[in-house]
């Protein structure tokens, strides 16, 4: 630790050490593990095997095994660094311990923009199902007024469960996890005995590979299954109420390896049970599937049309399931949305007030918070699929960072206690970072623009709030520049993204409805863009930082943070030029794209590590937990 840490104004981790001592410690290892297997089995394994089908056809099994693979790497990342600062809402913390505050509120602000839509999305994933016998529910796809209106009432529920304590909470979640355990595994159990069709593997029109292994990568972020991994993360935002450090460890690994191992017996079994003749689709038509009769209730539907009695009786079980496993995972959920408002403000990006519990020692305000935003967000993603493939990229663009504060704490504090220190850091960050960056990448540019145009939106609260209350910098200067900022972001993206390349290829829809002949103009307004929004953000932020009053530590944690700025526009660029770009021709085709990007990835990675700081909210955070 040769380098001091800087010198500002106490707030942030200093205020966050009194409301993090008063949380309830009540969660053990298996409560974390059932939080994972909670969120992680939800609306995903209802209706992810559907969607990675459709687009992969059985190659999808892999698309499964691959993303497990790539997760893992990220998981195990998280779990260290969980296990030496449990910290309740610590995936929004650890930037800010590692690489400082500009680093932790762009993080922070898109890890709240994916955190605030899990809890609704899964309450429409139940809605969803109950409409295969209440069809008023839904309407060609679409939740209804009545529908909003169930699974408004759902997120209210989620609400109340998480509201009276997280041992209430915690102990109702291991209860209902063995259900979602059982449930699941029962599913694939049966059908692979009663109901394989051998001959959809590889017997089919197009083989195992359907529609190349560019489908196998693009249904990892879009069709719900990296959404369905993503789970292992409530270990982490729930360390801090865990009893001990280790349990958050191996709760986190244990539960990953278990929800790992069914999702993919559940697509295998997907596949081989598929009767084309049932559902009405050609032999073969994987995409089809989509919106045929299988796609208010995939794995309700197939049993329901086996003409297999047991099977028939087990879809009765499937529909009281479809409200259970999704709403599991949405009342983790909408804590974890509360406690990624409470990391925030922990950080330094919010008031005081949302550090504030109530008796049952639950933060306050931020539930309250989650809870209205959980019930906005039912109205702009009226469908899973759109909802989850939003959820997903801007979820899994906070963990490019996993990699880089390991290695930057791994350097800034070697001696701190550590319950699991991986052997290789260094590789499985890398590996980590760029598993990341390309589901990142995968996540076509089609979901990319929205989310980046969002992310990029809540930089003016980062001059407005943090800016002015940490750093000093002026808060009418914040203000007018904020509000220049907005209205140059609002038109750039709509004139120049928008217009040419959203709405020709059918957005707001949950999939584009066309693909675009590339035209040179395309190029001018992207290219366009990109350099009035990169300037835009280097400029700005640049003339904040230089006005602060505490100009030094203000420009140290600028600069720490500027490999993020470059994360974001580098998946950016290569979106629009590559193979999961909305070109019938792409410029960079499949599979180059794809090394291209796991390339950069690697040299982001090098750059985050490098960028590494050593700061006082990770010297408060150490000396309070006794790591130093």
């Amino acid at each position: 630790m040769s380098n001091p840490p800087e010198r500002g104004p106490e707030i942030g981790e200093k205020s966050a050490i009194k409301s993090d001592k008063q949380l309830r410690r009540a969660l053990n290892q298996w409560d974390i593990a059932f939080l994972v297997v909670g969120a992680m089995i939800g609306s995903g394994w209802l209706f992810g095997p559907l969607g990675a089908a459709s687009t992969a056809g059985p190659a999808a099994i892999l698309s499964w095994l691959i993303a497990g693979f790539l997760m893992i790497f990220i998981a195990l990342a998280y779990a260290e660094i969980g296990g030496m600062l449990p910290k309740t809402g610590g995936i929004v913390r650890y930037p800010q311990y590692t690489h400082g505050g500009f680093t932790s509120f762009l993080m922070g602000w898109a890890y709240f923009l994916s955190a605030v839509t899990v809890a609704p999305s899964e309450a429409i994933a139940a809605v969803s199902y109950m409409s295969s016998y209440l069809p008023q529910l839904m309407s060609s796809g679409l939740l209804t007024p009545l529908g909003t209106l169930v699974a408004a009432v759902l997120v209210i529920f989620f609400f109340f469960l998480n509201w009276y304590g997280v041992h209430v909470m915690g102990k109702t979640n291991t209860g209902v996890g063995w259900w979602k355990l059982l449930i699941p595994t029962l599913t694939f159990i049966l059908l692979m005995t009663l109901a394989m069709h051998a001959i959809n593997y590889s017997g089919l029109a197009g083989g195992f590979i359907p529609y190349g292994w560019s489908a196998v990568f693009l249904a990892i972020p879009t069709t719900g299954i990296a959404y369905s991994y993503l789970g292992f993360r409530q270990g982490i935002d729930y360390s801090g109420e865990a009893r001990k450090a280790t349990d958050v460890v191996w709760g986190t690994i244990i539960g990953y390896v278990i929800v790992m191992f069914i999702y993919v017996m559940l697509q295998v079994a997907f596949v081989g049970a598929v009767n084309w003749g049932a559902v009405k689709v050609s032999p073969g038509n994987w995409q089809a599937l989509y919106s045929s009769v299988l796609s208010s209730g995939p794995f309700y539907e197939i049993m329901t049309t086996s003409g297999i009695a047991i099977l028939a009786g087990f879809a009765v079980i499937l529909l009281i399931d479809a409200i259970i496993s999704p709403s599991g995972t949405g009342w983790i959920c909408i804590g974890t949305t509360a406690r990624t408002i409470y990391g925030l403000a922990a950080d330094g990006h919010l008031p005081q007030t949302f550090l504030r519990l109530n008796k049952y020692r639950v933060p306050l305000w931020p539930m309250i918070t989650a809870l209205v935003l959980g019930l906005l967000f039912l109205l702009p993603f009226p469908t899973w699929f759109s909802i989850s493939s939003f959820i997903t990229m801007t979820t899994v663009f906070t963990y490019i960072i996993s990699g880089p504060s390991l290695m930057t704490l791994r350097k800034m504090a070697p001696n701190a206690n550590r319950p699991i220190k991986l052997s290789a850091a260094s590789v499985i960050g890398a590996i980590a970072t760029i598993a990341a960056f390309l589901i990142v990448y995968w996540s076509t540019f089609y979901v990319l623009w929205f989310a980046i145009a969002l992310i990029l939106a809540g930089l003016p609260l980062f001059y407005m709030y943090t800016m002015v209350n940490k750093y000093g910098a002026s808060r009418t200067t914040a203000i007018i520049l904020g509000i220049i900022y907005w209205v140059v972001l609002v038109l750039s993206t709509y004139f120049l993204i928008y217009l040419p390349f959203a709405a020709p290829a059918g957005w707001p829809a949950s999939s584009p409805t066309t693909m675009l002949k590339f035209e040179p103009t395309h190029l001018i307004d992207f290219v366009s863009y990109v350099v009035i929004m990169i300037a835009m953000v280097v400029g700005l932020t640049l003339y904040m930082a230089s006005t602060t009053k505490d100009r030094e530590t203000a420009m140290k944690h600028i600069g720490a943070g500027w490999w993020v700025v470059a994360t974001i526009f580098s998946a950016y660029v290569l979106s629009f030029l590559g193979s999961f770009s909305i070109f019938q021709t792409p410029i960079i085709p499949f599979p180059w794209d794809t090394v291209i990007a796991a390339l950069v990835a690697l040299g982001l990675y090098l750059y985050g590590s490098y960028s590494g700081i050593f700061t006082e909210d990770l010297a408060v955070a150490l000396k309070e937990l006794g790591g130093v």
